[in-house]
């Protein structure tokens, strides 16, 4: 009997392996298809990259290439203004000197305007006290 028992032990030792195998192989068939699907994102992403990868190589050789255009079209307006460059910053120099000169001058006309302006007008005494006989002639006049 003993044999019968050991036999029955074996057996369910190996049902249970047989089980396990199951489930395993299960997961195993599960983790290949989410692999395979992983491995086709995967791709996916690299072949976007590489269309982002050649379009900023694309952008980057416009840029370089209209940086190039402005560099050239700079140095053609220097070259073209170069000379004349000096000769309108002396002409400025000139003409805000003969505009400061010609604002002190109406300054000074406009003060001596102002000057001769206030000599027609009587100075005021700065003697401020009050004229006690004024006041009362002023006052006797008015009441006549």
């Amino acid at each position: 009997m003993q044999e019968n028992g050991t036999v029955q032990q074996l057996s369910n030792a190996l049902n249970q392996l047989l089980d396990a195998y199951e489930t395993l192989q299960e997961e195993n068939t599960k983790l290949k298809e989410e692999n395979g699907s992983l491995k086709e994102e995967i791709d996916d992403l690299e072949l976007r990259n590489r269309g982002l990868d050649s379009k900023v190589c694309a952008l980057s050789d416009t840029t370089k290439h209209h940086s190039t255009e402005m560099d050239t079209m700079l140095g053609r307006i220097e070259t073209i203004l170069g000379p004349n460059l000096s000769k309108t910053e002396e002409k400025t120099e000139e003409v805000s000197d003969e505009i400061l000169e010609e604002i002190v001058e109406e300054v000074a006309e406009e003060s001596n305007l102002l000057d001769q302006q206030t000599s027609f007008y009587p100075k005021q005494d700065e003697n401020k006290e009050i004229d006690l006989g004024r006041m009362q002639s002023l006052l006797n006049g008015f009441s006549n």
